[in-house]
């Protein structure tokens, strides 16, 4: 692993946290998309429990179910010990919210933007699986440009994952003429004007109760500014990373028009 990096902005952060920057330096894999484990699971299922409308039990109930699945991260985590390039250990960060909005909203189908490794597919559809345990069935179809995406997600998920590699700017429009959508994730280009389009092509489609949730809210206002503009309640929260010198993303989710999150 090469020890001088390429610049990114994103590297002046660095310094914030030395100790945790020389870890990364010498023993973390990852040259991008990090993943980590978050100290503020705590306000994350407070933050779910009042979008969501549940109880902080209910919502960190869903969090730790997925948290203490053994079974499903060692069965991620041998994929992800036969490439040198990657943490030995899978480590969910905010999908551990996108797992508990599923959890709780028992959407049919899924529509994600932007699958790279398959890190956070994987964390939906063991949602999904868990969901169709208790009679509530659903899929999810993850866009991509990249041929290799989506190599972690297991085997055993592909009946009820669809993976379209195309731009999302053609998948999205044939996808909205075709389906209903009950949750829409946007986890692809740091572009605001592109992020925006994608909220006004997949909203054609969105059931009554749709949500949208954006991983790049804390970079970017498309999720905002596009709430504000459908009238639609918009949240923000953002994590807190363990013994990383990322300082984090969040997530940004917008609710059905007339629904609010509890005071």
């Amino acid at each position: 692993m090469d020890i001088i990096r390429s610049y990114n902005p994103r590297w002046s952060m660095v310094w914030r946290h030395p100790l945790h920057t020389l870890d990364f330096i010498l023993l973390d894999p990852e040259l991008d998309n990090f993943t980590y484990a978050i100290a503020n699971l705590d306000e994350l299922s407070e933050f779910m429990s009042l979008v969501l409308g549940i109880g902080v039990e209910s919502a960190g109930a869903f969090i730790q179910e997925l948290e203490q699945d053994t079974a499903f991260r060692d069965e991620l985590n041998r994929t992800l010990r036969m490439l040198p390039h990657k943490k030995q250990t899978a480590l969910y960060g905010r999908r551990a919210g996108w797992y508990c909005v599923v959890r709780a909203l028992k959407p049919k189908l899924i529509v994600e933007a932007g699958v790279h490794d398959g890190l956070g597919s994987s964390v939906l559809l063991r949602a999904l699986e868990r969901n169709r345990a208790e009679g509530a069935d659903g899929r999810l179809i993850g866009i991509d440009l990249l041929p290799s995406s989506g190599w972690l997600v297991p085997s055993r998920f592909h009946d009820r994952f669809t993976l379209v590699i195309e731009d999302s700017d053609v998948a999205l429009p044939r996808i909205a003429a075709q389906e209903r959508v009950d949750l829409f994730i946007h986890d692809d280009a740091h572009d605001p004007e592109h992020e925006f389009g994608e909220y006004q092509v997949i909203h054609r489609c969105l059931s009554t109760g749709g949500v949208l949730l954006s991983d790049n809210a804390h970079a970017t206002d498309a999720l905002r500014r596009f709430s504000e503009g459908m009238g639609r309640p918009f949240y923000f929260w953002r994590e807190k990373p363990k013994d990383h010198f990322y300082p984090g993303a969040g997530i940004g989710i917008t609710l059905p028009p007339g629904r609010r999150a509890l005071p």
